[in-house]
């Protein structure tokens, strides 16, 4: 037998455990004493089935195995032990050249092939490459570990998109759906492709079609958009704002996607906006709001030639009311008559202060003999409803309807001159606009 191969030692083979099965004694022997002096701890077992049983206990790094063996063949041990650890390397001592048994090995997944009689140069080289190869895979499962590990401790939700499919959640997106654990979260097969909106509500992507939401997520995150994620089932869940941003790896089509909970900044700009836009002692929308409803109601109603209608309508003697009672009085008429307004109009209508005791109402899709009614119905209620401290109030109301290519300025004027004739005519009334 050739002397043993100088080979010189591997820092990380030699902090392996090996696992050498081999049934006849006098290549036991020879092979045990080569192989020991390149690995950290070297176990062996006579055949099949103590190999299993030492697998079992000690769970070493790589495996060297004969093929015929009493109690349980060499093949037979594969098996069983790549059931419980598919990626163990496994190296294969044979006699054997027939195609069966080939055949089982490739569908074993055995890693290497060394032919009897043994060479121990020939048998250390293949228990370096597969060391060698054990050490990428470590290496790569240590980076991955480490990437898992930043990714976790994240508190920002995020998850990697590799080949258009969702291939990591971190922990913090977990813990937001409501899984303990990724293995939880794979395991209800429910997926993200409806938990995630676009701001008006619908769908990210197409909802036929799994994993559209990627693309549109690549779309959205361009844009530094922000899209709205369910915490839950969709059914009843109400969905959050998240802004979307992105780093992708082109060469590997790998994108890893942020998602930043933006329900406070959006709470806030609620907050500004409803301070910009409310008229702070009736909770109706101000005049520079007004302003903002009426371009795009007029411009819609004139592109497409739809009715629109306004009220203005101002509270009868309100002077009166500040100098007899004072100022807060006067307020609480304000808020009470605004209040009654709101509560007696569409949905779709818009109720504005329009300056001191003047109110306007803007009513989409309403044409001016309906609003007539409606200005008749708010004057009657306003007039049958009693005011603390004050007692009866009563308002005079101008109406009037859009005409072709009407301006703001020009609608109104109009609204303006009908609330002067009902004014004029006696008050606690409503008037139409005289060019309608």
């Amino acid at each position: 037998m050739d002397e043993e191969p100088q080979i010189p030692e591997h820092d990380f083979l030699s902090s392996l455990v090996v696992l050498y099965v081999e049934d006849d004694p006098e290549i036991h022997i020879l092979l045990d004493r080569v192989i020991a002096r390149h690995v950290g701890t070297l176990i062996t077992a006579r055949d099949g089935a103590e190999g299993v049983a030492l697998f079992r206990e000690r769970q070493p790094d790589i495996i060297i195995t004969d093929i015929l063996m009493p109690t349980l063949d060499g093949l037979e041990m594969t098996r069983l032990i790549r059931g419980q650890e598919p990626e163990v390397p496994i190296i294969v001592t044979t006699a054997h050249s027939d195609a069966e048994f080939f055949l089982r090995s490739i569908d074993l997944g055995i890693d290497r092939y060394v032919l009897k009689p043994t060479n121990p140069k020939v048998l250390l080289k293949a228990l370096h490459h597969c060391a060698h190869a054990l050490s990428l895979r470590r290496a790569r499962e240590s980076a991955n570990r480490y990437v898992r590990f930043i990714l976790d401790i994240q508190p920002n939700l995020l998850i990697v998109v590799a080949h258009q499919r969702l291939e990591y959640i971190n922990l913090a997106f977990l813990t937001f759906l409501g899984f303990p654990s990724r293995e939880a979260f794979l395991a209800s097969g429910t997926g993200l492709d409806d938990r995630f909106l676009s701001r008006d509500g619908t769908p990210l992507g197409n909802p036929n079609t799994p994993g559209s939401w990627i693309q549109s997520l690549l779309t959205t995150a361009g844009e530094h958009r922000i899209v709205l994620l369910r915490p839950t089932e969709p059914e009843g869940s109400h969905a959050i704002p998240f802004t979307v941003t992105f780093n992708a790896l082109p060469e590997l089509d790998q994108y890893i996607f942020s998602f930043s909970d933006v329900t406070h900044l959006e709470q806030e700009k609620q907050l500004l906006e409803t301070q910009a836009f409310t008229d702070a002692l009736t909770g109706a929308c101000n005049r520079a709001r007004l302003q903002g409803v009426l371009k795009a109601e007029l411009q819609r109603a004139n592109r497409h030639d739809l009715p629109l209608s306004v009220i203005l309508c101002d509270i009868d003697h309100f002077k009166r009311v500040n100098d007899r009672f004072g100022h807060q009085i006067g307020d609480d008429v304000l808020r009470q008559v605004a209040n009654l307004m709101k509560t007696n109009i569409r949905a779709e209508d818009f109720l504005a202060r329009w300056g001191g005791e003047e109110f306007m109402i803007v009513s989409p899709l309403n044409d001016l003999e309906n609003m007539s009614l409606l200005a008749e119905k708010l004057r009657g209620i306003i007039a049958g409803t009693p005011f603390p401290v004050v007692g009866t109030i009563t308002l005079s109301f101008g109406v009037t309807q859009r005409r072709a290519e009407d301006t703001i300025r020009e609608l109104t004027e109009r609204a303006d001159k009908a609330l002067y004739a009902a004014k004029a005519g006696g008050r606690n009334r409503v008037e139409r606009a005289v060019e309608d």
